[in-house]
Formats: structure tokens, sequence, C-alpha cells
């Protein structure tokens, strides 16, 4: 009884031992291939680990062959990573540095392939990607490729935009490039270079660009976009009051469009229409509160028009915003400056005054940055319309004191003005 037993122990060793063996012994064409893609893993990852040390070792060597610009044999110690199997843990910059060596040696091809590995474990690397563009300046659609997958990666750079609508003029595929330009433009509405580019590219086609501008417009002038292509190019070749027509009519589907309501102002300008354009920039500011850019245009304009009380309001309220960068203060400046000019007839201590308001406006204008007003500065030295101190001083009346050596102007043209100056 004791020996069957033992013949029944050692039976069911025997059969789960064959099990296993049978089981480790299945021919490789009979496992799946999530099977087999695991176990090729698995000797990867062990090689790898194995073989770190030895590579980490072979690439400090590559990089100073690299140094001593010996190309061939930095050459040599990549590919003997390569054999250890180490690529996953150096292929940044194992191919990247392999390609400069191969270039070097003028092996162009060489060097395209090992870029075109280093991507295949990591895609999205944007000097990789780069190098390939480079290496493959020579041929057209190569380049091409390597600049497609950096502008699908980086969307929205437009420097990356130029560079792949560039070579689609170049191959002759301007429709791809028009498409890309506009997208350049949707980015940057007033990105000069793209606008050129894409007449370039409609007059390689043969075709007048403001015909299909103005096709595109009749078809949908609710289209921001259509009615600012056209009406810029309208305005680029002097056409200011067709441009007017086309903007007035797109924005009334673009309220609130400010590159709409901007194109159009400047056409209102160029046109001598000065109460429309400071109107349209007066709606546009309402919008855009903040905008202290806007209220330095409003001004200029009010000024010009020879309206200074709202030219001063506008300056002022220019000022109080950022960025303070002397703006609009040189503004305001040029405000006083342009009352004080259009109410001297012989010059008296009242006309001093506005004038030297505006010498401390562009003087504080230059302290913040702005150095175009220093011509001003000293027109105002030159000229001797400041207050230059007591001489002035007893050319006050009691009208024109405001407080110890503080004094306003007095008298028809200045009576409004509310800001004093103090003599010292």
């Amino acid at each position: 009884m004791r020996l069957n037993k033992n013949h029944l122990l050692i039976f069911g060793i025997s059969l789960i031992l064959g099990i296993i063996f049978l089981s480790n012994c299945v021919p490789q064409n009979q496992r799946t291939p999530e099977e087999l893609a695991a176990i090729q893993r698995a000797k990867r990852d062990s090689l790898r680990k194995a073989n770190y040390n030895r590579c980490l070792f072979k690439m400090s060597n590559a990089d100073q062959y690299k140094i001593q610009e010996n190309w061939s044999m930095a050459i040599q110690n990549y590919k003997e990573v390569l054999e250890l199997g180490c690529v996953e843990d150096f292929a940044d910059p194992l191919f990247k540095d392999m390609a400069h060596c191969y270039f070097r040696l003028n092996m162009t091809d060489s060097a395209s392939w090992a870029i075109e590995e280093g991507l295949i474990y990591n895609p999205t690397n944007l000097h990789m990607l780069q190098l390939k563009a480079y290496y493959n300046r020579g041929n057209l659609e190569k380049n091409i490729e390597a600049w497609n997958q950096i502008v699908t990666l980086y969307p929205g750079n437009t420097e990356y935009m130029f560079e792949l609508a560039d070579l689609y003029f170049n191959s002759g595929r301007y429709d791809e490039q028009i498409t890309l330009l506009e997208q350049i433009l949707e980015i940057d509405p007033e990105n000069r270079k793209a606008e050129l580019s894409i007449i370039a590219a409609y007059e390689a086609k043969g075709v007048d660009p403001i015909q299909l501008y103005a096709k595109n417009f009749e078809l949908d002038k609710t289209n921001p976009q259509y009615g600012y292509q056209y009406a810029k190019r309208l305005v680029d070749t002097g056409d200011y009051r067709t441009a007017i027509v086309v903007l007035e009519e797109c924005l009334k589907f673009n309220l609130t469009n400010r590159n709409l309501a901007d194109l159009l102002a400047k056409s209102y300008e160029n046109t001598g229409q000065m109460d429309l354009a400071v109107k349209t920039y007066e709606e546009l500011s309402k919008r855009n509160p903040s905008d202290n850019e806007l209220l330095i245009k409003i001004s200029s304009l009010y000024r010009e028009m020879g309206q200074f009380r709202k030219a001063l309001e506008y300056a002022e309220q220019a000022v109080s915003l950022p960025p303070h960068n002397g703006r609009a203060l040189a503004e305001r400046g040029e405000v006083y400056l342009s009352i004080a000019q259009a109410n001297t007839i012989t010059l008296n201590l009242n006309d001093k005054l506005v004038y030297h308001m505006a010498y401390e406006d562009f003087k504080n204008a230059v302290a913040q940055g702005n150095g175009t007003v220093r011509t001003k500065i000293s027109f105002l030295e030159r000229n001797e319309l400041i207050i230059m101190g007591q001489r002035d001083y007893f050319l006050a009346t009691e009208a024109n004191k405001a407080g110890p050596n503080e004094f306003k102007p007095i008298g028809e043209g200045y009576s409004w003005i509310t800001r004093t100056i103090k003599i010292q």
C-alpha cells in the first residue's frame, strides 16, 4: 500500500514537470502576438539593464570624440550603444548626436536615417524635427513633411507657419499656402507679411486677389474675415471710399469687431471725414475702456480738429491708465501746445503758463521712456516759452494767482483750463 502511494506521488510530480516543460516548449508560431511582444520586451529590458553602465561609458566616449571632432569614432561608439540594446535609455541625445556626426562627414542620407530613428522614440521632439527639416532642405517634400509635423505640434506659432507657407509656395502648392496664410491672419489680422504672401500666391496662380476677396464678401457679408480681407486690400490700393462701404456693411453684423472698426476709422481719416473717424473710435473705446491707445488716438483727432476741450478730456483719461510709457503724457503735452499756439497773438504770461504745461508733460514723458518729444522740449526752451522764474512772477495779476507762487491761465481760450503752474 505504501509503495502504491509513492508511485502516485512520483507520477504526479512528473506530470507537473512535463506540463511545465511542454508549456515552455510551445513553438513560436503557436504563441499569440501579445505573448511574443511581451517576451521581446522582457528580453530587451533585461539586456538594457545588464548593459546600462557599458552604454553610459560608450556615450561618454562618443562625446569626447565629438569634442575632438573625430566624427567616425564618435559614430562607432554610438553604434555600439545600439548593439548593446540601450536605445530607449539614450534615444535623446543618441540619434541627434549621431546625425550631427554623419552630417559633418557629409553623409546626409545617414544623418536623415538617424533623425528618423530618433523620431520613432520621440516623435514630438522639436529639435529633432527642425534637424529633419534642415538635413532635408535639398528635398522639398521631406522638408514640407518635417515642417508640417512641427506646425501640427505647435499650432498658432506663426513663425513655424511661415516656414511651411514658404515651402508650399516654392513647390507650387499655392492653395495650401493660402489656407495657411489665412490662418495666420486669423491669429494676427495686421500681419503685413501674410497679406503680401497671399497676394503673391494668387498672382502666381494667375488670379487677382481683390476679385476673390470681393466675391467672398458678396457671398457672405456677415463673415468678418471676408469683410476685413476685402477692405484691407481696397485700403492698400487707395480705394478708401469702397473700403468704407464694405466695412460699414460688415460691421452691421459684427458690431464689436475691433479690427473692422479700426480699419473703418482709418479709412474715414484718409477721406477727411474726421468727425466719423472720431465717432467710430469713441464707440470702440466704450467697448474697450481700459485701452489708453484708443484714448490717445481720439485725443489726437480732436486736437487736429481744433476741439481742444474734448482732446484734453481724452488725454487726461489716457494719462490715468497704464501702460505708463509716456505716450499719453506726450499727447496731453501736444494738446496744451496746440491750445497755446492757437491763442497766442502777442506772447503774455497766460500763453507761457499753457506752454509750460506742455513743457512739463513732455519732460515727464521723456522720464517715462518716450524720447520722441525731445525736440519739442528744445523748441520750448529755445524760444523762451517756458516759465523762467521771478521775472515771470511779476507779470502775474491777482486773477492769475491760485496760491503761493502758483498760477493759472486766464482770459479767452484759457478760462476753462483748471491746471496750475508753480513758479520756483
